[in-house]
């Protein structure tokens, strides 16, 4: 395998990053990171990045990076831009520079302008291919 980073919004409740029960997609990530190089980028003091309507506040946003890059891997979350998922920010430093995209200072979708079709058909595919159900 080699160097690699996967963010998603996993919904996978695990006691290892900060849940208070661990459901069967928390397990299948647990054992994914015991057998594999890979590391969860993750932070004690990180924000959570999903205020529910109720209010509760959860992380089901993770960041996996292989364990040759996961020293060099940061993640940030930014403030709430009108929706309950917060935005993370993955970032690798190599040597002295920062490989980290730039976010414009205020975020906006349109969602009229989104190619639906697509998008459906590229979930339906990741969700068919994926280990993870």
């Amino acid at each position: 395998m080699g160097s690699a980073q996967d963010i998603s919004d996993f919904n996978a409740h695990s006691t290892g990053w900060g849940y208070k029960d661990t459901n069967i997609s928390g397990k299948e990530i647990e054992d994914m990171l015991n057998s594999n190089p890979l590391e969860l980028i993750c932070s004690n003091e990180d924000k959570a990045t999903y205020l529910h309507y109720n209010g509760t506040r959860t992380t089901p946003d993770l960041l996996l990076a292989s364990s040759d890059i996961s020293e060099h891997t940061r993640r940030k979350i930014i403030d709430d831009p009108g929706s309950g998922h917060k935005p993370v920010i993955a970032s690798i430093t190599i040597g002295s520079k920062s490989k980290t995209r730039k976010v414009p200072t205020k975020l906006s979708w349109n969602f009229k302008r989104a190619d639906w079709t697509r998008f459906t058909n590229l979930l339906e595919n990741e969700l068919h291919t994926s280990k993870i159900h």
